[in-house]
């Protein structure tokens, strides 16, 4: 179990190994903004459509007819937009968050709290089955654990970016990442103390289709648009194409 939870530990703080990004470049301007936004956005929408959905309709699919196993796995998608828009009205609005900043740097903040939170609550179940392949098949664990490791340093990038276009401050933006990602092994020893005894394969899946409609509504209704509104839309569909792409290499590394 120390093995297991070791790995979970070091997949989940890939994210600020990507965070780390940050302390290599001054404060970001507006295109380097739109282009970190539309980066963001590629990077949640791949691993959505690209890993999280598809593997859930294909563990749904041991169990029931593929047609079923997609109709509820893309439902459970439609129940995590619907939870983004409820987490979306519980973060600050852009003018609770302007005093003392300017118009942008609080739609920044706001972005990369919306992010950060969509990141976390990925992380949680991420970190959970991390932790139980690798009690029970610890050569499957690393080969996932190296998968989770990959996807993660980009998404550290998509957080530390914005925080510190924001706040000015390369220690937040850091810092932000670093969180997020400890999210992984939180998840993974309160999993273990308190719900073991609960989950299953069906639970972990159908938790990981919810988020990932969580993860496409925050891309759609939050990234992107913000994106456009830093003044670069090119630089906004350049970086989407960016983070589409690594993320898409990163999912078929291992």
């Amino acid at each position: 179990m120390l093995f297991a939870l070791l790995l979970s530990g070091l997949a989940g703080l890939s994210t600020g190994i990507g965070g780390l990004a940050v302390l290599f470049f001054r404060r970001p301007g507006n295109r380097m903004m739109s282009f970190s936004m539309g980066f963001a956005a590629g990077v949640m929408m791949t691993v959505s459509l690209s890993d999280m959905l598809p593997h859930t309709v294909e563990t749904y699919g041991e169990t029931m007819p593929i047609t079923q196993a997609a109709f509820y796995s893309a439902s459970l998608c439609l129940m995590g937009m619907i939870v983004a828009l409820l987490l979306e009205r519980c973060i600050p609005s852009e003018c609770e968050l302007a005093a003392g900043r300017e118009g942008a740097s609080a739609g920044a903040l706001r972005s990369a709290m919306v992010t950060t939170a969509a990141i976390v609550m990925h992380n949680l179940p991420e970190g959970i089955l991390t932790l139980f392949t690798t009690y029970a098949d610890p050569t499957l664990g690393l080969t996932l654990a190296a998968a989770v490791a990959l996807h993660n340093i980009p998404e550290g990038f998509a957080i530390s970016v914005p925080v510190y276009y924001a706040t000015g401050s390369r220690a937040r933006g850091v810092l932000y990442a670093l969180f997020s990602g400890l999210a992984e092994p939180a998840g993974a020893v309160l999993a273990f103390l308190f719900l073991r005894s609960f989950l299953s394969a069906l639970f972990l899946n159908g938790l990981i289709a919810l988020i990932a409609g969580v993860m496409l509504y925050v891309s759609v209704s939050e990234l992107i648009p913000q994106g456009f509104s830093s003044g670069d839309r090119g630089g906004t569909v350049a970086g989407l194409c960016v983070g589409i792409l690594i993320m898409s290499i990163g999912i078929h590394l291992v």
